[in-house]
């Protein structure tokens, strides 16, 4: 299989297609769930993969996505680096993570791709670790179970100005510590540090809901917009099917494809940016 992340990402809305139409019986796709996505991925990029090569992408996708969640369940937000979207923690804490975790390494330099898609396509089969704090998921909330918050004591020695930004503010040649609360040990907070955490949590809300709103209003994906490009007259072989192949994996050429909104004005368009790249 073509390893290119816009393909990998097609694979995977196409399994989830699948999932959402109840062909995951059990662990797995059923037969003919497969041969959906293979007619589905060879209608939208001309490539035929086998049943086969599709089966073992599932199988090699899901331990990756189990020991994604693994590892974010073992931290609690202060080794993560919220720009690279990485683990940032000593090298004794990685030691232990990659004999506790098998095939976690590959995370330390950046976080799991299509994780939407791979919650969907994994939902109740997998160990999700729900009781951990997971930074990748939108409105996280510290359960219960890891923080024990005291409002009524004055007199706390923890502090969460870092909590959610990510920072650590640690002076050249220190070294950091990880203060993590751990599971059933009772971490006192005061007044003013538990406000400035339930503000943070309220902003996190609000910008996750423009988000949504926005991915809403102008997202499509490489399957929706194929199959409009198959509709406005851009068959597969044709000089126009080609270069929607090129084009339309980039997202903001996608959208540029959906303002326009007859099939006729679609293929012109398609026509046009062929001949411009590749001569008329």
């Amino acid at each position: 299989m073509d390893r290119t992340p816009e393909r990998l990402t097609l694979v995977c809305e196409l399994f989830v297609e699948q999932v959402e139409k109840g062909n995951r019986p059990n662990t797995h796709l059923n037969a003919v769930s497969y041969t959906e996505v293979s007619d589905r991925f060879f209608q939208i990029t001309g490539i035929e993969l086998s049943r086969t090569q599709l089966k073992n992408k599932w199988d090699k996708l899901k331990p990756e996505f189990t020991a994604w969640q693994k590892l974010m369940g073992r931290q609690t937000g202060t080794g993560w680096d919220h720009l690279k979207k990485t683990i940032d923690m000593d090298p004794e804490w990685w030691r232990k993570m990659k004999a506790e975790i098998p095939g976690c390494a590959k995370f330390k330099k950046g976080p799991i791709q299509n994780e939407e898609l791979l919650v969907k396509m994994f939902k109740n089969i997998t160990n999700d670790e729900s009781d951990h704090w997971n930074p990748m998921i939108e409105n996280p909330i510290v359960p219960e179970s890891q923080v024990h918050i005291n409002l009524d004591d004055d007199s706390a020695a923890v502090h969460d100005d870092n909590l959610y930004d990510g920072s650590n503010n640690v002076s050249d040649g220190d070294v950091a510590e990880d203060v993590s609360p751990s599971i059933g040990k009772g971490v006192r907070r005061t007044k003013s540090s538990t406000a400035v955490v339930m503000q943070e949590h309220v902003k996190r809300i609000a910008d996750s809901a423009d988000a949504i709103a926005n991915k809403r209003l102008g997202e499509v994906t490489i399957k929706q917009v194929m199959e409009l490009v198959v509709a406005c007259g851009a068959t597969i072989s044709t000089d126009e099917h080609f270069i929607a192949t090129k084009l339309l994996v980039k997202r903001e050429q996608r959208e540029m494809f959906m303002t326009l909104d007859t099939d006729e004005s679609r293929f012109i368009w398609l026509r046009r940016m062929y001949d411009d790249q590749y001569g008329a």
